[in-house]
């Protein structure tokens, strides 16, 4: 390893500290460090910022700072890149899903990281596109298609591997991963999946028949959205940024990426702790 870099969201408090923090490792180890040229302002004098584009071809471990969706932007550029590069998030507040070191951890952390031995998982993600047009747009946590605030319920048929589902009277529809289980997807009545199980979670959005459950599908499958009604401020979004514009007639097709998010796993907490305290689950746990 040569290169490190910083991605972050400027707004969070403790940005420069924790570059610096970032930086007097590096020195440590004999990595060079480049910003994203969004930090020039918390970097200036000390990181040379770059643009992301260039951060993430010469990187070989990307520090994310802030909070989940600075994470999930990290991963997209990476794997919008065509790479596997290893992203640690970093929480600058309260503990994240997937960004599980807390800001007051990073120094602890990084006095026992070893550039050379990452202990990292892999996460599946999800690749949409839309048939009959170029161009797909990966996730890591969920797609979803959804209608404007004000537009009436629309309709939509599901298929899996070619085999008809149903058809939904609903908002809109969740195809989530089991790393974004715990978002958008439970919010709507999705079950909660450990990222260690590879499947694709099928949830619709206020669905007009209480009938309507959320479905747990392989990960080799091809889910295919066939619009039916809709208006023209339908869209399909991947992890909570829009990335295309969907008409009646349009059919959205999802699948399990080729590629994978790598994350490293240096946390103190596990998953089922961070479920715990992030979802306050009701319960006295015994001490052990």
């Amino acid at each position: 390893m040569k290169t490190v870099g910083i991605v972050a969201n400027p707004t969070k408090d403790g940005v420069r500290k924790a570059i610096d923090a970032v930086r007097g490792w590096c020195d440590g180890h004999g990595l060079d460090v480049l910003a994203d040229d969004g930090l020039q302002e918390y970097a200036a004098g000390s990181v040379p910022s770059v643009p992301s584009s260039e951060l993430v071809e010469r990187a070989e471990l990307v520090f994310a700072f802030g909070g989940d969706g600075t994470l999930l932007r990290a991963v997209r550029l990476v794997a919008t890149a065509g790479r596997e590069t290893p992203v640690i998030g970093v929480n600058l507040g309260s503990l994240g899903f997937l960004t599980q070191i807390a800001e007051e951890e990073l120094e602890d952390v990084l006095s026992d990281l070893d550039p050379a031995d990452l202990p990292s998982s892999r996460r599946m993600m999800l690749e949409v596109s839309i048939r009959g047009q170029e161009g797909s747009v990966v996730a890591l946590n969920d797609v979803v298609i959804s209608k404007g605030a004000d537009s009436r319920i629309m309709s939509f048929e599901a298929r899996v591997d070619g085999e008809l589902v149903t058809r939904y009277a609903a908002d809109g529809l969740i195809l989530a991963t089991p790393s974004g289980s715990t978002a958008y997807s439970v919010s709507a009545g999705g079950p909660v999946v450990t990222p260690r199980v590879e499947a694709i979670i099928l949830t619709p959005i206020c669905p007009h028949s209480l009938s309507m459950r959320s479905c747990v599908i392989p990960p080799s499958a091809e889910v295919e959205v066939e619009m039916i009604s809709c208006d023209d401020r339908t869209v399909i979004s991947t992890d909570g940024d829009r990335a295309f514009g969907l008409c009646e007639g349009d059919v959205a097709v999802v699948r399990t990426a080729a590629m994978r998010a790598v994350l490293v796993d240096v946390s103190k907490h596990s998953y089922y702790e961070i479920l715990r305290t992030k979802m306050h689950w009701a319960g006295r746990v015994r001490e052990r």
